[in-house]
Formats: structure tokens, C-alpha cells, sequence
């Protein structure tokens, strides 16, 4: 049966602040594909990571104090809106759900479909539902174009599952990490 949540311990903590400080470095890798449209960012590593060995709770957690860091430290001239941390809580424990506890082979075909369900929730959630949702509701932008704006992000799905599938099971190799994963070491 699978946990919901790790046993908090100093080295699941230490892997932790490693992620989120992971998450700011990679923020720094993203590019707009098609300028103030489409921006493909490479964070979604991170939160990956972070829910293989967090759990939803916790994965949660750490993901809304992730957002409001990121606000204090690179903020660039925009409003803190608390929904948007939400949002991250809520994504971040989809990641936790998703992905703690379960063992990831590439040669197995149901871990392609369970990362490509994982991506399709994850990404309906926030980036097609909730994120346009409050754009709409705090800017008073109109619904076709913040749809026509996040289009682009369906080309973003099989890159994320492919890099997904690519990281996480080379990852559960490692002793430590499956350990953190809730995972037995074979």
C-alpha cells in the first residue's frame, strides 16, 4: 500500500531545500518560445522531484513556500496574488500524488500512460484551468485570450513526460533516493 507522506527526517529536509533551490536555478533556464506566449521552463523537473519524494502533503507545502519565496527574492514588478500559491500548493501536491511512492520503468508502457495522465492532470489543473481562471477574474482578461495564449502549452506535454520518463527512473537507481521515495531498495 502506498504512504501518503514520508516520515519528516533532516535528510528528507536537506533534499528538500536542494530542490527548491533547484527550482530557482532552473527558473533561470526559461525561454519564451513565442514571445509573452508560450515560455517553456524546465522547473517542472523540481516539482517532479519534490512530489517523488514528499508526498502530496508535503509536496504542497514546500511548493507554496517555494512561490512565496520566489515572490520576495525575483519578483519582477508584479502584484503578489495569493491564488497563484494556491495554485502551486494544489500542483504540488498532484506532483506528491502522482509520483511518490511509484516506481517508474522506461520499458514499461503503463509508466509512459501513468506520466502522461500525471502531466494531463497537472497541467489541466493549473496551466488550462485555474491559472486563466484568476487571470480572468484579477485582470478582467478575456477567456479566448488567455486560451488562445496557452494553446501553445499542449506541445509542452509529451516534452515534459519524455524528460520525466528520462530523469525519475535513472533517479530510483540510487539507493538514498528510492529510500526517500518510500520505495525498497531492491
Amino acid at each position: 500500500m502506498k504512504k501518503n507522506s514520508p516520515k519528516l527526517s533532516v535528510q528528507l529536509l536537506v533534499a528538500l531545500a536542494m530542490i527548491v533551490a533547484l527550482c530557482f536555478v532552473l527558473e533561470k533556464f526559461s525561454v519564451f518560445v513565442i514571445p509573452n506566449l508560450w515560455k517553456l521552463s524546465p522547473a517542472f523537473i523540481s516539482y517532479t522531484l519534490m512530489g517523488t519524494i514528499a508526498g502530496p502533503l508535503l509536496s504542497g507545502l514546500v511548493s507554496a513556500v517555494y512561490d512565496v519565496a520566489s515572490f520576495f527574492f525575483v519578483n519582477q514588478g508584479h502584484p503578489f496574488i495569493i491564488w497563484f500559491t494556491l495554485i502551486e500548493a494544489l500542483q504540488g501536491m498532484l506532483y506528491g500524488y502522482f509520483f511518490y511512492g511509484k516506481e517508474l520503468k522506461v520499458e514499461r508502457k503503463k509508466d509512459w500512460l501513468w506520466v502522461t495522465l500525471a502531466t494531463l492532470a497537472i497541467m489541466g489543473v493549473g496551466t488550462f484551468t485555474l491559472i486563466p481562471l484568476v487571470l480572468h477574474l484579477q485582470y478582467k482578461v478575456p477567456f479566448f485570450a488567455l486560451y488562445a495564449a496557452r494553446a501553445w502549452s499542449v506541445f509542452e506535454i509529451p516534452l515534459r513526460v519524455f524528460v520525466t520518463m528520462l530523469i525519475v527512473p535513472q533517479l530510483q537507481r540510487i539507493p538514498e533516493f528510492r529510500k526517500l521515495m518510500g520505495l525498497s531498495n531492491k
